[in-house]
């Protein structure tokens, strides 16, 4: 009891021509001034709720494979009075390369413990692009309003503001074909970094007054997803304070030395909890290597973003 619909947005090849021979309803899209997927799904979902009846709608990227029962896990978590679930996404080939690795690792550190712990709290956890589901009246009442570069962010905190919980679904598996080259990624990761600011700015007074006015520490930990730094941003400046202390910082073995070490063992073995809660392939330990770099990286993309006069504003 299922329907599949294709949107071809901006297509110009055979995509519309392929999907149909497919048997499976196919949308077409043109409109070069709007772009980003934050306009596709403003566009596409009126069309749905005024074509057809259905209970729910999920949306899943072009380059996303869905386990054979997500749809399954999905209908029991909607069965539960689950609005909005969002599946667990993870990188399709974590040992083809050490980027996909690093990505994988990083999924696994969102996925199984940011995710999950605050599923357990009851907390409201991240919309991720793909693998989103929404419960039909959720459209109806709300429509797709959000249109940045990081549309799936803005909507989760668009519908927190308005008692919304995204419930975290761990069994409702995917997995995603990311770009195995740095070359690729570049625009990819500048989308992902600069956006968050740009969210920030927008929502974080409206979080913090919400917690405030309803004494509710969730709307807080939304807040806290809008401040903190990319994860690598956190490794590279522990690493680096850690290092200074033990360098320059001699005061033999007092209290300062016991912090800093503890410091450094907890992000060890924050590192190490994911990787193992992930099962992760011994390859994916060894692109661990590689972490160094890929962290300056990072790193150097939001700093040469930063100081660009005309920032990345768009897909």
């Amino acid at each position: 009891l299922y329907e599949v619909v294709v949107v071809a947005d901006n297509c110009d090849d055979n995509t519309a021509e392929i999907a149909r021979t497919r048997g499976v309803t196919c949308l077409e899209r043109c409109d070069p001034l709007n772009q980003g997927k934050g306009n596709v799904l403003r566009w596409v979902f009126p069309r749905l709720l005024e074509s057809g009846d259905h209970d729910g709608y999920v949306v899943i990227d072009a380059d996303t494979f869905p386990a054979p029962d997500f749809l399954r896990v999905v209908n029991t978590y909607f069965c539960r009075d689950a609005l909005v679930v969002q599946g667990y996404s993870q990188a399709r080939h974590p040992d083809r390369s050490p980027l996909e690795s690093l990505a994988f690792l990083g999924f696994a550190l969102n996925r199984n413990l940011r995710y999950r712990g605050r599923s357990r709290l009851g907390w409201t956890t991240n919309l991720l692009g793909t693998g989103m589901c929404f419960q039909r009246k959720v459209m109806e009442q709300y429509g797709w309003n959000t249109v940045s570069m990081v549309e799936d962010i803005e909507y989760e905190m668009f519908l927190h503001l308005h008692d919304i919980r995204v419930t975290f679904a761990p069994a409702a598996r995917l997995s995603v074909e990311l770009h195995k080259g740095i070359q690729q990624s570049h625009g990819q990761r500048t989308r992902w970094d600069m956006g968050k600011f740009e969210i920030r700015n927008k929502y974080l007074p409206r979080l913090l007054m919400a917690g405030i006015k309803k004494r509710d520490i969730s709307y807080f930990d939304s807040s806290m997803e809008l401040i903190l730094p990319p994860f690598s941003f956190f490794c590279i400046f522990t690493l680096l304070f850690c290092a200074f202390f033990f360098i320059f910082v001699r005061q033999g073995i007092n209290l300062n030395f016991y912090i800093w070490s503890a410091v450094l063992i907890c992000l060890i073995l924050y590192v190490l909890t994911g990787l193992v809660s992930a099962k992760a392939d011994f390859k994916v330990y060894r692109a661990l290597m590689f972490a160094p770099f890929f962290i300056v990286w990072r790193v150097w993309i939001v700093l040469l973003e930063s100081l660009k006069v005309n920032k990345q504003r768009q897909w």
